[in-house]
């Protein structure tokens, strides 16, 4: 019986670091304060299709409707979806650093969770406090997110937030206190989806960023790769592989980088799905041509809008 209990014990105890994706996804959602009939049709409509693994929810009265449960059944498993509540958190936020992750002293990658941000910490909560990137400084974040998606340290999770009215007063945001958009009788609102793919009425949905989107469609094609290939400028231009599967090159200097950089991946016209995607066997942004000995050439503005480029082996074209 000692034994049974023990073998039950350790069950658990890795239990709690396994994510419980399907089909190999690595990276989950913080739909936060979202409505239970919202985050239903999220995961029927576009996270399941875009290679999300699981969404984590912050459950409070309202979201104890009952009505859903059925839907959360019927539509997270048709799309390909698990559900994740209350995930174990390693609060580890870094950018541009060669042995970021378990180099840096930070827990083993199979037990840690990364994200950049999050609900406490975006508001000056919590570890990091005032330094945490977020949405508000959009174009820092966008660089940051793809940092932690193209790095293969840990399970990532994307948050997913909604605006409020900052009052920041001596450092401090009086308002850090604001619930999500609500109906006058403080019901939460409706995610509504914009013909662009966006989110409007205050949700800021940044996981539906494109950049965002594809970076975790890069994460799982490169799932397993070896982190390889860094370059680095001695300040804030940098580029690394995964194997020969993906690749990320950034550029957060105050001047334009120009190099040839080795992308470890075959030869061929890739479409960078920062500036835009491949569709229908075209690109809608950046093309890069890789050379039969891995090298591709790079020009990327710093006063682009987004400075930074990724590539992988599902964008050839």
């Amino acid at each position: 019986m000692k034994l049974l209990i023990l073998a039950a014990l350790l069950g658990l105890s890795l239990a709690q670091f396994n994510p419980n994706t399907r089909d190999g996804k690595t990276a989950i959602v913080h739909l936060f304060e979202w409505r239970w009939a919202d985050i239903a049709a999220e995961c029927e409509r576009y996270l399941g299709p875009n290679g999300f693994g699981g969404v984590q929810v912050f459950l409070n009265a309202e979201q104890y409707e009952g009505q859903f449960f059925t839907s959360k059944k019927q539509n997270h498993g048709r799309a390909g979806m698990k559900h994740h509540c209350c995930c174990p958190e390693a609060h580890n936020t870094a950018f541009c650093f060669r042995n970021w992750g378990e180099g840096w002293g930070f827990m083993s990658s199979d037990k840690s969770l990364v994200f950049v941000d999050n609900h406490d910490n975006q508001r000056g909560h919590g570890a990091g406090g005032a330094s945490i990137v977020t949405f508000w400084d959009a174009r820092l974040y966008k660089m940051a997110v793809a940092f932690m998606l193209a790095h293969p340290y840990g399970f990532t999770r994307v948050m997913s937030s909604y605006r409020w009215d900052r009052n920041i007063v001596n450092g401090v945001d009086q308002n850090d206190w604001q619930g999500p958009p609500s109906n006058g009788d403080g019901s939460t609102k409706p995610v509504p989806i914009n013909p662009d793919s966006t989110c409007g009425d205050g949700w800021v949905c940044e996981h539906r960023w494109r950049q965002i989107k594809n970076m975790v469609a890069f994460r799982n094609v490169v799932n397993g790769q070896a982190f390889s290939n860094w370059w680095d400028n001695g300040d804030n231009q940098i580029s690394f592989s995964r194997g020969n599967k993906g690749f990320l090159v950034i550029n957060n200097d105050d001047w334009e980088l120009n190099e040839t950089l080795n992308t470890g991946l075959p030869g061929g016209t890739y479409c960078d799905v920062i500036s835009g995607q491949k569709e229908s066997g075209r690109c809608t942004g950046k093309e890069v041509v890789v050379g039969g000995d891995g090298r591709a050439s790079f020009r990327i503005s710093n006063q682009e809008e987004d400075p930074f480029i990724a590539i992988h082996a599902d964008s050839k074209l």
